[in-house]
């Protein structure tokens, strides 16, 4: 039993002895391969990493997937990470990770690198975001929402969708003799215009989350709503009127705007709903005109937004919780979520909570579905 506990205690000393002769760059490249840890540790590992082991520690993580680690030394060293990812190798890596739909890291990477890579990495990164985020709104999407109006017509030859209940109900009025033409009702769709008004938050920066959000969500909602008047609202400290109601969709154009964009600044709810209801008001005769907020409520500029969203005809409120909050403290209503419950009972519209920003596409096409 001794020689048991002694020989575990040898191995241990072993153990220690063989990390403890490791270099900083050894400890990086384990903890890369592993794959177990948080970018917060990542970057403090490059913290005494020299700038060519960062480079080489990026290609590595590219390679691995790493996503947590590419963050870390970013926050670390992003010059070393740029002058990596810029060599023209990892284009063809980039574009075939995008092809097998293994890219789900190349828009982080993007918002990572941006400010400070040569234009040509930049606009290749940026085309390919843009096609992920595209590829995704269309999976999302699908056919877009049913913005159809059911209308009863009567019967003619080829006629594609019956009332089988009206039609049925007619047959059982006639003693179930007989069932003429005059009784088969048909049923027609007709398309249903709808204004909607889609107005996002980006106030603040988290490594592009904000920003690639509103790509996909502006995405999801140009698609599916292709046919209705939409407008698209961007708002921090100011707001700003990304796409008019009135002007036709280019998907594209506004991914790429989306996509230049700055996540930064304080929130002004108010600001960003007063030009959401400016835009609506552009359009007349039409019975659907809906406001679609999607924000963590927190505001600290501006108004009681409360007191324009009274103003919409109908306003939703798509909430989610602000990045900081922990598991211990989501029991209990945020001052924003809050806020956010207010200005959706004030707009008469649903107040719909997500507890993470990959929720918020696939929300919306649902309550586009409602609309």
């Amino acid at each position: 039993m001794e020689n048991a506990k002694s020989l575990g205690s040898d191995e241990a000393k072993s153990e220690r002895l063989r990390f403890s002769n490791l270099t900083a760059t050894d400890l990086l490249k384990y903890e890369i391969m592993r794959k177990r840890v948080k970018k917060n540790k990542y970057s403090k590992l490059a913290k005494d990493v020299g700038f060519q082991d960062i480079k080489n520690m990026t290609g590595l993580s590219i390679r691995e997937g790493n996503i947590e680690a590419l963050m870390g030394m970013a926050q670390s060293n992003i010059y070393a990470v740029t002058a990596e990812l810029q060599k023209s190798e990892y284009n063809q890596l980039f574009s075939q990770k995008f092809k097998n739909k293994q890219d789900s890291f190349i828009p982080f990477l993007y918002f990572m690198v941006r400010p400070h890579a040569p234009r040509s990495f930049k606009i290749m990164l940026q085309k390919l975001t843009r096609s992920i985020i595209l590829r995704h709104s269309l999976n999302i999407s699908g056919r877009g929402s049913h913005g159809k109006a059911r209308h009863r017509i009567k019967y003619y030859p080829g006629i594609p969708e019956f009332d089988l209940n009206q039609t049925l109900f007619n047959y059982l009025q006639n003693g179930n003799k007989f069932l003429g033409y005059n009784d088969i009702i048909g049923i027609k769709r007709r398309q249903r215009k709808r204004s909607v008004v889609l107005m996002l938050d980006t106030s603040g920066s988290m490594f592009g989350k904000l920003l690639l959000n509103a790509a996909l969500t502006t995405s999801v909602l140009t698609y599916a709503m292709s046919k209705d008047f939409t407008s698209i609202i961007l708002f921090n400290s100011k707001a700003l009127v990304l796409k008019e109601i009135k002007t036709q969709n280019n998907v594209t154009r506004l991914i790429d705007q989306i996509l230049e964009t700055e996540a930064v600044g304080f929130t002004n709810v108010s600001a960003g709903l007063k030009k959401g209801l400016k835009e609506l008001n552009k359009i007349e005769n039409i019975r659907k005109k809906v406001g679609i907020l999607i924000t963590d409520g927190d505001y600290n500029r501006g108004k009681n937004p409360t007191l324009i969203a009274s103003k919409f005809p109908k306003l939703h409120v798509i909430n989610i919780p602000p990045e900081s909050q922990n598991e211990k403290s989501r029991d209990n209503l945020t001052r924003g979520q809050l806020v956010c419950k207010k200005i959706a009972r004030a707009g008469r519209g649903y107040y719909i909570p997500v507890k993470n920003f990959s929720e918020i596409p696939r929300t919306l096409m649902k309550l586009i579905s409602k609309i």
